[in-house]
């Protein structure tokens, strides 16, 4: 082979090994709506934690994955600080994307609720409101590993809440209940019957 095409070959080899792959439109799309449409805040918000580990997403691709998961968060209420990262993770890839003046009001709204949050935590709480201020911080495995040693029952969005999460799960045997049981006194709520603390080691 020619000693000059012999070096086009070895230039077109390398552009092409050095090209990333990119991640399906198609597909990215319609991850996007399952997302969207995800009514588990929970899930969807650990579904999009997996895609934004891809290394073949685009910038823009990436950007709408942070600004949907902070939208989600803000919304919910869950893990205020990593909404407000995920807003500044998205202006630094598109700081001229017109969706950075909603970003600006939105970001304002959760630093001030999380002011509020640090304040009620500085002071004296029943378990029920710690637990929602911490699910607000983020701070959702803190949570609940403190109601679990508490022996007290979740409310019946708190259960639900820590069963999206994989902390609480339904009973499989009498044993399991009288065991591990999420209510221990009295005569158990509706919502919480058959429902125990899941079999993790983190959590006893």
């Amino acid at each position: 082979m020619p000693r000059f095409l012999f070096a086009y070959v070895a230039l077109i080899i390398t552009a092409c090994a050095s090209t990333p792959a990119t991640y399906d439109p198609v597909l990215f799309a319609a991850d996007m709506q399952r997302q969207d449409l995800n009514p588990s805040t929970i899930a969807a918000d650990a579904e999009m934690t997996v895609l934004l580990g891809r290394v073949d997403l685009t910038e823009l691709q990436r950007a709408d994955l942070l600004f949907m998961r902070a939208e989600k968060r803000l919304d919910a209420k869950y893990n205020l600080p990593g909404a407000i990262a995920d807003y500044q993770a998205f202006i630094l890839l598109m700081p001229e994307d017109p969706r950075s003046a909603v970003i600006g009001r939105r970001t304002v709204f959760a630093e001030s609720e999380i002011k509020t949050v640090q304040r009620r935590l500085a002071q004296l709480q029943n378990l029920s409101d710690w637990f929602d201020d911490k699910v607000r911080m983020g701070d959702l495995e803190v949570a609940a590993v403190r109601y679990r040693a508490s022996s007290l029952t979740p409310s019946a969005g708190q259960l639900h809440l820590l069963r999206e999460a994989g902390f609480v799960c339904a009973a499989d045997t009498d044993t399991a209940v009288a065991t591990n049981p999420v209510h221990s006194f009295g005569i158990a709520p509706e919502y919480a019957a058959g429902a125990v603390w899941c079999d993790d080691p983190s959590l006893t």
